[in-house]
């Protein structure tokens, strides 16, 4: 049977929104980040030695980063569409939540179990406003780890397919990878290998 749609308020400003991409979305946007992260003009997800080949990947020993105007990306159009749609469906369950303007995509593509440490998106090139933060996780699940205001913190388990979206009074929410599920994906995303790919949309106008 198909998985079931369910749209879930985490908090006052997050939601989680579970099973929200079918089997065809799915398969497009992997390809579609793949084929960034292979091609992309600047390396993609790796670091390259002066002939073009593939050295390391360019964030950690097991993660890859692409970040750039959503503007930059090829189908900008499709996949900001795709964020905005997301964003008001959360606002059903948490009206608290701002209308979003994406202006930035952050791709991360994570190659073995190895996660993210407790942090919140408050650098400057995360954005400076209180508009919604939208990821998008495809192939292997992962461990999610989030620190509601004056509550213990909680574990979710985030499949691919699900998205994660906070902002306004949670825009500031303390989270966490804390773990990849390793061979995990879905038999139909053969083309990500075993790994995660992580699609987080920002409203970043600074």
């Amino acid at each position: 049977p198909k998985p079931q749609r369910e749209v879930i308020k985490l908090g006052i400003g997050s939601v989680l929104i579970k099973n929200a991409l079918s089997e065809d979305m799915q398969k497009w946007l992997a390809e579609y980040a793949i084929d960034l992260g292979e091609n992309e003009i600047n390396g993609g997800f790796w670091r390259r030695d002066e002939k073009g080949n593939k050295k390391c990947l360019n964030a950690t020993q097991s993660r890859g980063r692409i970040y750039k105007k959503l503007s930059q990306y090829p189908h900008h159009e499709r996949i900001e569409k795709l964020c905005t749609n997301l964003v008001c469906e959360a606002r059903v369950v948490a009206p608290k939540l701002p209308i979003m303007t994406p202006t930035h995509l952050l791709l991360l593509y994570y190659t073995t179990s190895t996660g993210i440490a407790w942090h919140r998106d408050s650098d400057p090139n995360d954005g400076d406003n209180n508009e919604p933060i939208v990821s998008i996780s495809l192939g292997n699940s992962c461990i999610f780890g989030y620190k509601p205001f004056a509550r213990p913190s909680v574990n979710v388990q985030i499949n691919s397919g699900d998205i994660l979206i906070w902002g306004g009074p949670e825009r500031m929410l303390a989270h966490c990878v804390k773990n990849v599920i390793m061979n995990s994906a879905p038999n139909y995303l053969q083309k990500i290998g075993n790994a995660r790919l992580n699609f987080t949309f920002r409203s970043a106008p600074n």
